[in-house]
């Protein structure tokens, strides 16, 4: 009789290693199997629960498979049970062997879970830049001034080649804006306005510029004679009123308009009280006061809004301030300074100086600095005529965090694979776009061989780039939103029931396209109630309340609501103020936090009462991204839809064509995803089983 062997051959393309596969399909009882595919068609649909059990069942037959152990993490951590998902995962590796991907990503989830993570960056280091010069073709010449945008991208002012350039986040230049027939002469500085139409300061032709969204020129701003009259003007600021700051450095003064352009104002120059500017720089405003920069004097100026002189700031310890922005929110009081060959935070409150960066050529002239929407410290390089990225040393060697969130099977063979890119910290990339990523998949062949003069079964594994691979978009271009509406099933609230309706009808107006559910956290756990806002009031009126309600059993209801939701996703939790914290511990009160974060969730709670809320809540809104409000605050609450659309989500959909024989449905078919960004990297696995036929 012949005996048949069978090899396995791994043939890996494009420098991956053997060790960045993923774990085999080794399943072979019939029971675990069915278990493990119907498992990971649970998972991919967001089932994460149904998930769970039948991953179990899987390795009850066969215990210690790899790659039913992995996938039982991914379910234990999209639960919210991050600690038995890092513990299976550290098992798998232990019993494995090394494995880069694994290990990255238990590092980059564990990082993500830490508060500390998130501290900002005592140094930053250059990780990129875009130069003036393409082989023989000039891009810019001289920027002047960079501002980020919310999309990821950022608008660069070209001093020396007169236009603006609107630059993607991967640092390419994707739109010209020159001024039209008219043109720009010696653009210098730039602010937007709330409406997304922008300013720009002239230097040579000594006036302000009003661009509408799409940059064409819509009017001017500067006197031809008398006190509105600009000679040079160049750094611009503008405050919640709208009016509009410009330092005006041949007049060594700072001129404010107002919101239509009429002069209003001009201080900086000499007065009893202050000796007066030489050649004024930056301008920013801060907690109602009007900081300027002044390159001569080598320090920072503080004005009120009048033009009252207050004080100064670090004066005679500055090298040549320039560009001058609020760092960080309002309550820290800092200024980010681009000081010719630094980039400093300036602490408005004490005067400190902290470096974050120093050119490494002496012969640079930074004379603006932002940070962007991903954390990247920005500058611009006057006399050297380049653009730098700086980035946190901790971020640039740590990566990304990718993770394939939910996958779309309904067009099979195509399939359509949500993911979401983070950084370590947890916070969301955005502005990625389709060469950002790298999809594959791994095909597994068997072919018939004669070796020796024997038959041998040799199984193939080739990892090879995805067919038909496509950028589908960004979820932060999308204004879709699916709410749950989690109603707290105590005797208070009854009591406050009408007020609770009255809370839910605002917030039902404001979600706009998507849909809305309602759980109730009451005594026992009831399935989410779908339907139009007449349904969802008339359980809020019929509300029965109960001594024993039980938050943690209603978060997770309505959380596992939104699993499977391809839209942005929030809980609205109208409260009394309470959790019931005397039937929640200190464990559910964590994995409740990791089940919002884990999975995209912004929780908000809307507090009834006066009183003061429990802590949780605060602690829950802070580690989904919502926010703990009152329910008589005075804007209302139809902004809180408008917030959290315009909140970044770092989420992304992609499609690709499967490859490969899928045995009817019977097949595991792995796939992997990559995301590249500026020289950050992330990776994650999965798979998938085709439809059975």
């Amino acid at each position: 009789m012949t005996r048949r062997l069978t090899l396995f051959v791994s043939v890996l393309f494009f420098g991956m290693s053997a060790a960045q596969a993923q774990f085999p399909y080794t399943f072979n009882a019939p029971s675990s199997m069915e278990a493990f595919r119907t498992g990971v068609v649970a998972y991919n649909a967001g089932r994460y629960g149904e998930a769970l059990l039948f991953f179990e069942q899987a390795l009850a037959t066969q215990p210690g498979n790899a790659l039913g152990s992995y996938w039982l993490g991914k379910a234990y951590y999209r639960l919210g049970s991050s600690s038995s998902a890092f513990s299976l995962w550290r098992e798998v590796l232990s019993r494995q062997g090394a494995s880069p991907f694994l290990e990255s990503k238990l590092e980059l989830f564990s990082l993500a879970e830490d508060p500390q993570s998130a501290q900002a960056a005592e140094r930053y280091v250059r990780s990129a830049e875009l130069l003036n010069k393409a082989g023989r073709d000039t891009l810019f010449l001289r920027p002047s001034w960079v501002e980020p945008l919310k999309d990821g991208s950022l608008l660069m002012v070209a001093h020396g080649s007169n236009a603006v350039l609107r630059i993607g986040s991967n640092g390419t230049i994707v739109q010209r804006i020159t001024g039209g027939s008219t043109g720009f002469d010696r653009p210098f500085s730039l602010a937007p306005l709330a409406d997304g139409s922008l300013l720009l300061s002239e230097f040579q032709a000594n006036r302000i510029v009003r661009l509408n969204s799409a940059g064409v020129i819509q009017g001017y701003i500067g006197d031809a004679s008398g006190p509105g009259r600009l000679v040079g003007p160049q750094y611009l600021a503008v405050d919640e009123d709208g009016f509009i700051y410009v330092s005006d450095m041949g007049f060594s003064r700072v001129v404010k308009f107002d919101a239509e352009g009429r002069f209003v104002l001009a201080f900086g120059t000499r007065s009893p009280e202050f000796s007066g500017l030489k050649m004024p720089t930056g301008v920013a405003l801060l907690n109602g006061l009007v900081y300027v920069a002044d390159a001569a004097l080598r320090g920072v100026y503080v004005f009120d809004r009048y033009g009252n002189y207050q004080t100064s700031l670090a004066e005679g310890r500055l090298q040549r301030p320039e560009g001058l922005r609020v760092h960080g929110d309002a309550s820290q009081g800092s200024l980010l300074v681009a000081d010719t060959t630094r980039i400093v935070a300036l602490d408005v409150q004490y005067g400190t100086i902290k470096e974050l960066y120093r050119a490494e050529s002496g012969a640079s002239r930074l004379n603006a600095a932002a940070f962007d929407v991903n954390g990247d410290l920005l500058g611009v390089d006057f006399d050297r005529s380049e653009l730098i990225y700086l980035s946190d040393p901790a971020l640039r060697y740590a990566g990304l965090s990718l993770e394939i969130i939910g996958i779309n099977q309904a067009a099979y063979p195509k399939l359509f694979v949500d993911v979401r890119v983070r950084d370590k910290a947890g916070r969301p990339i955005v502005g990625l776009a389709e060469n950002n990523f790298y999809v594959s998949q791994t095909l597994r062949r068997t072919e018939q061989r004669i070796v020796e003069e024997r038959p041998v079964s040799v199984l193939t594994e080739t990892i090879m780039p995805a067919t038909e691979y496509r950028f589908e978009g960004s979820l932060d271009l999308s204004s879709n939103l699916d709410a749950v509406f989690l109603i707290e099933g105590s005797p208070e609230l009854q009591r406050e029931r009408n007020q609770a309706r009255n809370v839910l009808a605002e917030l039902y107006a404001s979600i706009g396209q998507g849909s809305a559910a309602l759980v109730t956290a009451g005594s026992v756990a009831q399935p989410a109630l779908r339907g139009g806002l007449t349904q969802l009031s008339a359980a809020v009126l019929d509300l029965k309340g109960n001594a024993q309600w039980r938050f943690d059993s209603g978060l997770r209801l309505a959380a596992s609501s939104l699993f499977s939701s391809q839209a942005r996703r929030a809980i609205f939790y109208i409260t009394s103020g309470s959790v019931n914290e005397a039937l929640l511990d200190r464990q559910s009160l964590a994995e409740l936090g990791a089940l919002l974060a884990n999975n995209g969730i912004a929780f908000f709670a809307i507090s009834l009462g006066t009183g003061s809320p429990s802590p949780v809540l605060g602690y829950l809104c802070e580690r989904s991204g919502g926010a703990l409000l009152r329910a008589d605050r005075p804007q209302g609450l139809a902004g809180v839809a408008d917030s959290l659309r315009a909140s970044a989500s770092g989420m992304y959909r992609l499609s690709f064509s499967s490859m490969g024989d899928d045995g009817f449905g019977r097949a595991y078919l792995p796939f992997s995803v990559e995301a590249y960004l500026r020289g950050r990297s992330g990776k994650d696995e999965s798979g998938f089983f085709a439809p059975l036929r």
